[in-house]
């Protein structure tokens, strides 16, 4: 499947959130999910309203499910 991402513009250094992802590497407890892997690219859609009409639904990301940057 596929999932577009929304990051505000204020979160500090929104560039690593994009390319690939060993999820076991960035949750804080990634349980059976530690062998997944994510990749992310930019997106071109201009506005949250242009991404619901194309079907697509919101789910906020919470900080706290990252490990935090050492």
């Amino acid at each position: 499947g596929s999932v577009i991402v929304e990051v505000d513009e204020s979160f500090p250094d929104f560039k690593r959130v994009l390319g690939e992802h060993k999820w076991g590497e960035f949750l804080v407890e990634p349980k059976d999910e530690g062998g997944f892997v994510s990749k992310v690219f930019y997106c071109t859609y201009n506005s949250d309203r242009d991404v619901q009409k194309n079907g697509w639904k919101r789910v906020d990301i919470e900080e706290k499910w990252f490990k935090t940057k050492a």
